[in-house]
């Protein structure tokens, strides 16, 4: 049995063909750490993990252009709370942390622990109208794919 947090912060460097999301708590420590490959079920499938861990979540992502799109998409549609953490940012306090040297699991991190610690970062909204036109667009491709 996994255990529920308060709330949990999930950093996500964002990628074209796969994302990594790593998930932290209140002190800070890791929750979980997975690979997410830019689809649709995955992306849910992380969405619900994150749900199941906490019930507040706050989700940050170092992209917030069209490699990410999908991703925030769904965030959003699903009424998740996503800020921008700047890539500089991410460079600049990646070496403030150990382990190996660039690796998208120790940048995900990164992202979470900034999200944590600092509450200045800009929230990443979408219009209520472009919400409802990708929520009828990934119902079609839903029933394309069925």
């Amino acid at each position: 049995m996994t255990t529920r947090h308060a709330r949990i912060w999930v950093g996500i460097d964002a990628g074209k063909g796969h994302h990594w999301a790593v998930a932290v708590d209140t002190d800070g420590e890791t929750v979980f750490s997975t690979k997410v490959i830019n689809d649709e079920a995955q992306i849910l499938t992380l969405i619900d993990t994150a749900r199941e861990r906490s019930a507040e979540v706050q989700w940050a992502v170092d992209i917030s252009g069209r490699a990410s799109a999908l991703l925030l998409a769904l965030l959003i549609a699903h009424g998740q709370r996503v800020v921008y953490v700047p890539g500089r940012t991410v460079n600049r306090m990646t070496g403030a942390y150990s382990g190996e040297g660039k690796t998208d699991a120790k940048d995900a991190r990164v992202i979470a622990d900034q999200a944590r610690m600092r509450r200045d970062f800009a929230p990443i909204e979408t219009p209520p109208e472009l919400v409802s036109t990708l929520q009828l667009l990934t119902g079609y491709r839903r029933d394309l794919i069925a």
